[in-house]
């Protein structure tokens, strides 16, 4: 009985927290693509990002690869708004972990690496983002990859 007590506990505390997150925070969620430079890796992603207050995001990317040494990854990325070039457009470093699935010889591995790089956002206006976002990743895929894509 207890157990079950402290299990809807836990439940509601996490729904507090994630219903506190989408009411407090705005969310953009959009498409788009990236390039591996090592061996030339293309991927289609979705990405989600959580504005905190004016000078913190978080972004979440899924990207599947078209290719036989990345399956897929995903990128848990935290942002900084350092430069706000104008009013449509922001330069913001970012610093994260990725988790990938690697296809070796004859089995798949899933690699976990960091992500280091800057994320350009150009906001023409207040329905869309356009995004750049270069980055380097090491531990992981070990190379350096862009995307650039768009956020509703």
């Amino acid at each position: 009985m207890s157990h079950s007590r402290n299990m809807k506990n836990y439940i509601f505390t996490i729904v507090l927290c994630f219903s506190s997150i989408f009411c407090f925070s705005q969310i953009n969620l959009g498409a788009g693509t990236q390039v591996i430079f090592d061996n030339t890796i293309i991927g289609f992603q979705g990405k989600g990002m959580v504005e905190w207050d004016d000078t913190w995001r978080a972004a979440g990317t899924f990207t599947f690869h078209i290719s036989s040494a990345i399956n897929w990854t995903v990128d848990l990325d935290a942002h900084y708004k350092l430069i706000q070039i104008s009013d449509n457009f922001d330069l913001s470093p970012l610093a994260g972990i990725s988790i990938s699935s690697i296809d070796g010889v004859g089995n798949s591995t899933t690699e976990i690496g960091i992500n280091l790089g800057a994320f350009i956002d150009f906001v023409p206006s207040d329905s869309y983002h356009i995004y750049i976002e270069p980055k380097i990743n090491l531990g992981g895929y070990d190379s350096v990859a862009v995307s650039a894509g768009v956020l509703f």
